[in-house]
């Protein structure tokens, strides 16, 4: 057997073993920081208020919606009392 300094092979193997347990504990890592991530993110959006509910529509909306049933009455399609029946409905908006 041979004292002192290891042969190549030894070399190589030890260098193995440490560069192989040094990938498995980088991934190792990189995962549980990816998973303490996604858990952050989950509960930032758990936490996150809800989006204010819209209220009505706007005076454009309410224009075009009128114009639309207007051009309806004129064409025949509506009577006056579907007209403002509708009209109502359009302006309680």
């Amino acid at each position: 057997m041979r004292g002192g300094r290891p042969g190549l092979i030894g070399t190589v193997a030890r260098t193995a073993v440490v560069a192989g347990t040094a990938t498995v504990t980088t991934r190792a890592v990189d995962k549980k920081m990816q998973e303490r991530e996604m858990r952050k993110a989950g509960q930032a959006q758990q936490a996150a208020p809800p989006a204010p509910a819209r209220t009505g529509i706007t005076q454009e909306e309410k224009m075009a919606q009128l114009r639309e049933l207007a051009e309806l009455k004129q064409m025949g399609a509506l009577s006056e009392e579907e007209f403002q029946r509708e009209k109502e409905k359009i302006l309680a908006q």
